[in-house]
């Protein structure tokens, strides 16, 4: 079993070759960490606040930068946010999904540039980038997709769906299908999750399942056919990320060498070759290499 375990990752995933025998690098200090993003410079970490209240507007959220090598530069690098959950970076602009408002700051000054009112949502929770002048974020608490129209007068527009959609949580997109994938973390905090891809079709979000197995999905990303998942398994250190060949089907667990506790969304860092993991129940992010 642990050689077949061995051969499937170093096959459906080639980045992971390393995987069975990763390097983590713990970095502690943080406050309930959601998100983990990258402007090819420094990483991004979202801090829910103190205590974990995703929905709360109590203002103690904010925004970590860290170096390449995982070093603390600013730990509230942009702050007075209520609770940011998922971040993109585009042409210099860090976009935050905070509650019920798509926020946006210049990343040079940290400075805001951007602030979208979202109605009928108190949980927004990823975003995506579907072109230079267009965002994609869900709402966990309704399975909503919302679609954001950058430029000079910002607006919004709800996605309308066809297809089984609930818990909306992370987002990725495959650039050369245009497929956009995502995780649900399923309903009233039970493991009823799933994974999901969907295409627009004549403006359409049109979705099916591609991996059914139940669980608390978050964090999620697409590179080389092979799709990369968290999942939370129970709200205690019990942690993993899956991967899935999409061609084959071929599915297997990452040895991250041990379990998280909400491991939350991730990013998948191409360059450095690892893998950086909100570990939201704990306060920290792992640097697991591969």
């Amino acid at each position: 079993m642990r050689k077949y375990l061995v051969i499937t990752i170093c096959l459906s995933v080639a980045l992971l070759v390393a995987a069975c025998s990763p390097k983590n690098k713990v970095i502690e200090g943080f406050s309930s960490p959601e998100s983990v993003t990258s402007d090819g410079n420094y990483f991004y970490v979202s801090n829910v606040g103190e205590k974990l209240q995703p929905t709360v507007m109590d203002g103690d959220g904010y925004i970590s930068r860290l170096s390449k090598e995982g070093k603390v530069l600013d730990r509230k690098f942009i702050t007075g946010l209520n609770a940011p959950k998922g971040m993109v970076v585009t042409d210099g602009v860090l976009y935050v999904a905070d509650i019920d408002r798509i926020k946006g700051f210049d990343l040079q000054s940290g400075r805001p540039v951007m602030d979208l009112f979202v109605e009928g949502t108190s949980f927004l929770n990823d975003i995506v980038v579907l072109s230079a002048d267009e965002l994609l974020a869900s709402a966990t608490d309704t399975g909503a997709l919302y679609k954001i129209k950058l430029g000079e007068s910002p607006r919004i527009s709800l996605v309308d769906v066809t297809g089984e959609i609930y818990g909306t949580n992370g987002l990725c997109l495959d650039p050369q299908s245009r497929s956009v994938y995502f995780a649900s973390f399923g309903r009233n905090h039970k493991p009823t999750g799933f994974i999901g891809k969907g295409n627009f079709v004549d403006g359409r979000f049109v979705c099916e399942k591609v991996y059914s197995k139940k669980g608390l999905y978050d964090g999620i990303a697409f590179h080389d056919g092979n799709l990369l998942f968290s999942d939370w398994v129970a709200a205690e250190k019990k942690g993993i990320i899956v991967s899935k060949n999409m061609e084959t089907g071929e599915v297997s667990e990452v040895d991250l060498g041990e379990k998280i506790g909400g491991p939350a969304d991730f990013y998948l860092d191409l360059n450095g070759k690892r893998l950086w993991i909100p570990m939201m129940l704990e306060g920290k992010v792992m640097i697991s290499e591969f």
